[in-house]
């Protein structure tokens, strides 16, 4: 929610928000204190701990228990990792950039929260497998495959690829980089490998196709 959706709120409703944000960073606290694939080990009475909270408060928010509040948790992830691709957009140029700059600052972005301890692992592997979204795009794959399709539509426009691709080439490059995502959270270490691996992908992209 923004801010300035927050400031129409009435003063109860401003607390709501905060109280249920409090919780979704209470479980985000608990999976990356954990680092662990065993989500089994975020219980309830750990992120009431680490929140403060009474269990009456939490199901108030969450009628579903802990599943509904990991999946706010995940969702909250997928809002923040597109909303730092975005901002780091913008903080270098936005649209005086090469399409291809505005692509990878998604997977530089998706590539730190996959890094981030305990975190990395629950956004890539354990969530999906928990709330179902091994067929189904969630909130960060969805956006990924709209603000590619909309840079290659761009590149399009450009000549740099033919118009029937861009679609095509969207899913693919979204699914490459799910699947950088994967392995950055089982192995961190190979997160400066894969973005410069993808980087120089988007520049073949760029730089070797004639579509005229």
């Amino acid at each position: 929610m923004s801010v300035e959706s927050t400031k129409r709120l009435s003063l109860r409703e401003r607390r709501q928000v905060s109280t249920r944000n409090d919780l979704i960073q209470s479980a985000l606290a608990v999976i990356a204190e954990t680092g662990t694939s065993d989500l089994s080990a975020v219980t309830i009475g750990r992120i009431l701990s680490d929140s403060g909270m009474a269990r009456a408060t939490l199901y108030a928010h969450f009628p579903g228990g802990r599943e509904e509040l990991l999946a706010a948790a995940y969702q909250h992830v997928a809002h923040q990792f597109l909303d730092n691709a975005r901002s780091a957009i913008e903080s270098r140029g936005g649209e005086k950039l090469n399409w291809t700059q505005r692509v990878e600052a998604f997977a530089e972005a998706l590539l730190a929260v996959s890094a981030d301890r305990g975190i990395g692992y629950f956004y890539n592997i354990s969530g999906p497998q928990l709330l179902g979204f091994s067929k189904d795009r969630g909130v960060g794959s969805t956006g990924v495959f709209t603000a590619f399709s909309a840079e290659l539509h761009i590149a399009t426009r450009a000549g740099k690829i033919p118009s029937d691709s861009s679609e095509p080439l969207a899913v693919l490059l979204a699914g490459s980089m799910r699947d950088a995502g994967i392995q950055v959270a089982l192995n961190p270490d190979s997160a400066a490998e894969l973005q410069r691996a993808f980087r120089f992908l988007l520049r073949c992209l760029d730089e070797t196709h004639d579509a005229n």
